[in-house]
């Protein structure tokens, strides 16, 4: 019997982080600052991307990743087909 193991070797970064992609054209409705970031998150919900002010940290909006976001960057090429009788 095989056992599949996905083996990342270790990071040669000091530190790891994602990109942050700035947000034209919106403004934070708590600073009002507009040094908007949107990107991914690991959530309790799952995976998220999430729009956040980066002077305060204010949540602008959270949501689902969309095929285009890549995010989780290990997620099944089939995780959005329908499920079939067979399961």
């Amino acid at each position: 019997m095989a056992i599949d193991r996905l083996l990342f070797p270790r990071p040669d970064a000091e530190r790891i982080y994602v990109k942050r992609l700035p947000v034209d054209d919106v403004e934070c409705p708590s600073c009002h600052g507009t040094n908007v970031a949107r990107y991914p998150v690991a959530n309790y919900l799952g995976p998220r991307m999430v729009t956040k002010c980066q002077d305060c940290f204010t949540h602008l909006s959270v949501g689902r990743p969309e095929p285009s976001d890549h995010w989780p960057p290990w997620r099944s090429a089939t995780r959005d087909w329908p499920a079939s009788r067979l399961g």
